[in-house]
Formats: structure tokens, sequence, C-alpha cells
């Protein structure tokens, strides 16, 4: 910058301090209340004093606010939409409490006539945010609420323990800082990397006091007792965007009390929720990499048997040590999702996916397509049989499923109900498997519109995302068009069962993705792994092995030119993915092509 161009802060202050900036007006904003919506209309520049605020949009894929930005003391708001004549594009909200300046249009449009460096500041900036690839989003004050009377303090301690064993310095904040100057909250944030603010379940005052100063709220309940009237007065009103739960169970009992999740969402209605025991170290430590973004969430593609190669990719994970705190997948890619997301080890991984889709075809039992090739019975019962009646929201680790919804035409994201259910929806390939009818509406695999839901999980947490893509971009193999010249032989064979070529026409064109698409979904991986195993065609069940090896090895290869850890990938700014060329319909990538990145700053580990 030059010496003569003044930076942003200066800039707005000097403003805010000239005859033009006495037409500004002082706002005091309580934690919790917004500034504006989007869509509403832009009159006014602000100037955040100090507290922090928060930037805002509306998540199409999961119905909620996504946080995208965060906005400190000396920055301005709402200077974009001011300029550009627009509505606002963003909802922003307090964070914590916070004092702002508010100048009317006219006077800022007279300032910048006049103010020429004002106005070179003013374009660094929105260029900035315009450019920015990561949003702004690092919150790292949090709070732990009790909504039982079990005490929470000691499970915040072990969080904190973990946090530091990340290489960052916590502080925690009790009862004893109510009435504390707001100015001290802020010292305290100034000195530490984060801070954990703690409030038992009967400390209503100190709870109203801290849930103005805070970026994120997580409630912590005891998932033994159905939710009582202390969950059901929490004051949800307090809260900028829904809380996170954290359900508590005691350390003999495994996070599975089938329907006790189901009744504490329906009344606090969080965001994300977790499955807890507060004297598990493994437990804090998850919580900890969670609020760090040191978080792990994997993503599985949809690829029909290709999809086997996302076994291998686990073996490799965990042979490597990598944590894994959230999972999702589309298509066949949910199947083993939630293989990982319920904690099977690599044997009963194995012999569930070998019983179920391997070792006999789970679509041979053909009927007269009114609807479909076959009739599905096969595979409700071999997901009956390997699944149950396991409900998502009860699963140890939080997992999300697609499928696509033919009669709203928009996806539909499966994060409670009955895991089966939806995993029989999003594997349920138009024309091949009958779609699955539910709230009167219809439902057929997720690839058809999602194979690979790689931006939802980054939206999702604020770590890294690894992504085990097996969606080709080359298309269908001609050789699988090839018609039997022998029908008998073909029975005799047993090759009926894989179903004739038509099934492989029918796979791909329902489940084919646009090169902008994959780009996009890909671009959204931290870690982006993508086996080739060759020549195993999306229907070829009994490739089983060679698929598995494909992922096994693929993965350990690019986990080998890794310089920096998993976990802090996102967290530096760190991306590792093939060098994948522009898309062409002969292309076939190969995740063994991975350049190790350039260091650009040094882990936290």
């Amino acid at each position: 910058m030059a010496k003569d161009t003044p930076s942003l802060q200066a800039a707005m202050e000097s403003l805010f301090g000239t005859a033009l900036g006495q037409s500004a007006s002082l706002i005091s904003l309580p934690g919790g209340s917004r500034l504006f919506s989007a869509g509403d209309e832009s009159d006014h520049l602000y100037l955040l004093r100090s507290g922090r605020l928060g930037a805002f949009r509306h998540d199409e894929d999961h119905d909620e606010l996504s946080l995208i930005g965060i906005i400190r003391p000396g920055e301005p708001v709402g200077e974009m939409s001011l300029i550009a004549g627009t509505s606002h594009s963003s909802t922003v909200m307090a964070l914590r409490d916070s004092d702002l300046l508010a100048m009317p249009r006219d006077a800022f449009f007279a300032a910048m006539e006049s103010r020429p460096e004002l106005t070179l500041a003013l374009a660094r900036k929105m260029i900035e945010r315009a450019r920015r690839e990561t949003p702004n989003v690092t919150p790292n004050v949090f709070a732990f609420y009790a909504i039982c009377d079990q005490p929470i303090r000691p499970l915040i301690d072990r969080i904190a323990v973990q946090v530091r064993a990340l290489g960052y310095t916590v502080a925690i904040i009790d009862k004893a800082f109510h009435g504390t100057a707001p100015e001290a909250f802020s010292q305290i944030e100034a000195e530490n990397d984060y801070v954990l603010h703690v409030a038992e379940c009967h400390e209503s005052h100190w709870r109203l006091l801290s849930a103005r100063q805070v970026d994120h709220v997580f409630l912590l309940a005891n998932a033994e007792r159905p939710p009582d009237a202390l969950a059901s007065a929490w004051e949800k009103s307090l809260l900028h965007r829904a809380p996170d739960l954290i359900l508590l169970y005691p350390n003999d009992i495994r996070p599975h009390i089938p329907g006790r999740t189901k009744a504490w969402l329906n009344v606090i209605e969080p965001t994300r929720w977790f499955h807890t025991h507060p004297d598990n170290v493994n437990d804090a430590a998850r919580l900890a990499r969670i609020i760090t973004g040191h978080s792990v969430g994997v993503v599985f593609s949809g690829g029909g048997a290709r999809a086997f190669s996302e076994i291998g990719a686990i073996q490799a994970l965990r042979e490597a040590h990598i944590p894994v705190d959230f999972v999702c997948g589309s298509s066949m890619g949910a199947i083993l999702a939630a293989s990982l997301a319920l904690g099977w080890d690599e044997a009963e991984i194995d012999w569930r996916i070998r019983d179920a889709f391997v070792n006999s075809s789970p679509l041979d039992d053909i009927v007269m397509p009114f609807i479909s090739m076959v009739s599905g019975a096969k595979v409700d019962k071999r997901l009956e049989k390997h699944f149950g009646d396991v409900q998502i929201e009860d699963m140890p680790i939080p997992f999300f499923c697609l499928s696509s919804n033919l009669t709203t035409g928009v996806l539909k994201v499966h994060k409670t109900g009955t895991l089966r259910r939806a995993l029989r929806a999003s594997i349920s390939l138009p024309g091949v498997l009958p779609p699955v009818v539910e709230d009167g509406e219809v439902l057929v695999d997720g690839a058809v519109m999602r194979s690979f839901p790689a931006t939802m999980m980054r939206n999702t947490h604020l770590g890294t995302v690894i992504g085990v893509d097996v969606t080709r971009a080359r298309g269908l193999d001609p050789r699988a068009l090839v018609i039997p010249k022998n029908l008998g032989s073909w029975f005799a064979k047993g090759d009926w069962r894989r179903g004739p070529p038509i099934v492989s026409v029918m796979m791909r064109s329902a489940t084919i993705i646009t090169a902008a698409d994959l780009a996009l979904s890909r671009a959204a991986t931290d870690l982006l792994i993508i086996p080739e195993p060759e020549g195993v065609e999306i229907r070829d069940w009994k490739a089983y092995d060679k698929a598995v090896e494909s992922g096994y090895q693929t993965t350990v290869a690019t986990l080998a030119q890794l310089d920096s850890p998993v976990t802090t990938l996102r967290k530096l700014g760190k991306s590792v993915h093939p060098n994948i060329p522009a898309f062409t319909p002969d292309d076939s990538y190969m995740a063994t092509a991975v350049e190790p990145p350039a260091n650009t700053g040094r882990a936290r580990t």
C-alpha cells in the first residue's frame, strides 16, 4: 500500500470524525439481535466500534442460517450493498453486545466524492472480501450451558486440556465473572486463542449475560432422562442461531437409547448434536477439535460397485490414526459412510458388505418393470438385517445422507429417522429399484442430484473435509453394453444376476454429473482422494477385492505426500488435490498425481 494511502480503519475513523460524520448515530446491539436481514434495503454505512458481528446466509441444503463471516471492531458493515445500490445479500447479527456508528446513505456518498482515499480503501476491502476463498469464519468464544442437574464443569475442564494439547491458549469463564464489564471480556479474549463460558443449570442470571458475549452455544443434557421443564425453559430467543446439543452418557452406556435423542431434538431444535461420555478423553478431544477447527469430516461419493474403494480408504485412514468427526455420503457412498459412522471395525464392515452386496446379487429379484426392474425386496431385507432399527440421530458419529426428491425437485437431507429407510432412498436408482415414498413425496437415489456432497460437509463444520470420490468423468465403458450371444450360457454362469446391460445404462444415466458440478464438489474438499479401480464397472459387485485394494493403495499414497497433519489442512488454508486437467469425455484421474503443497505456515498440532 502506498504511504499516502491510509488503512481502511484509519480512513473510516477519519470519516466518522469529520463534519459529515456528525450525521452518524450510535447504535447499541445486544448480543443475539439483528442489524439487518438479507433482502432489506441498504440505506446506511455502519462502523463497528466494539463487540463482534456475524454475517449469515441461508443454506438451502440444510435449510438454516450459515455463518459466512465475522466482523470485528474497526471494520465497515454494509458497504458493498450500499455502493452497488442493491439490497443486503446477507443477514448480519450481533454475536455479542456491540456498539456501531451508522451513517445515512446521502452523507456517505457525499464523503466518497470529497475523500478519494476513503474510496480507495473501501474498494480494496471489497475486493479482499470478494476474492477471499475461505470465509472469515473464526469463532473463538464458545458457551457450554447445562440444561440438566448434572455438573458440566469437569467436562469443560477436560475439553480445555485438549485445546491446550493442540497448541492453543484457552480461558474458562464461569459465574464468578457475572457483573464484569464488557471491556474485561474483551481483554480475556485478546489474551487467549479460545474462551469457554460455562454455566451450570441453575445459574440463569449468569447465563443471560454470558449468552450475549459468545460466538456459539452448546447445550448439555443428560441423555438418560427425557426432556423436562429445565430443557423446555431454555431461552432460545437469546441466540442468533440454533445451538448445538451435547447428550451426556454414563461411561458404561453406549450412545444408543432408541427414541431418546429424537425427543431432545424436538425440544431443543439444535443445528448439530453429539453423544458424549464426560469422562472419556477421546470424546473431550473430539469436542476440542470441533471448536478449534481441527475436526475431520469424510465424504463418500456414489458409484455403484466402484464405491467399494471407500472401504479401502476407511482402512487406510484408520491405520494413519486420522480421527473422523463427521461422515456423509450419497447413493452407495451412503452405505459405506453409515458403516464408518456406526463404528464398525474392518472385519465387521467386510462381512456385512460382502453379505449384503457381494456373495449374492441384491438386484436379481426381477419383476415386470412397471416401476422398476427389480422388486427391491432383497435390498430391503438386507438393509434390515445389517442396519436394524438404528436411528440416524442416535449414531455415535454425526451422519447424514442424501436422496433426490422427485416430487419437489430438491435434495432430501436425511439427518434423522430410521437409517435403513434413508439408505434405501439414497440407493434407489430410478428404473432399477422402486423409489421410496415418504410423507407423500417420491425419493430416489441421491446421486441423481448430487453424487459427491462435499460442499454440504464443508458447511457442517469448520475443520478439514476429506473426500473419497469414485465418480467417473469418463462415463460408461462401451464394453459394458455387449449383449450376450448365448442367453443359456449367460444364465448358466450366473451373469444374469448382475442384470442385463440396460442396468448399466440406467445407472449411469441416472447419476451422470456435469463437469462443473463435479469440479465444484471436489474443490470443496481439503484432501481429495480419487481411487480408479481399473476395470471395475458400476454393477460389478464381484470385483469387491479389487476395488477395496484400489481405495486402500490410493489413500495410502495420497496421505504419504502430506507435509502437515490432516486435521490442520483447512485451518492453514491448504488443499491437497490431484492435478486434475479440464474434463473431457475420455479423462480418467489418478489420486497418486497429488503434489505436496507449499508449507504456508506452522501447523498447530
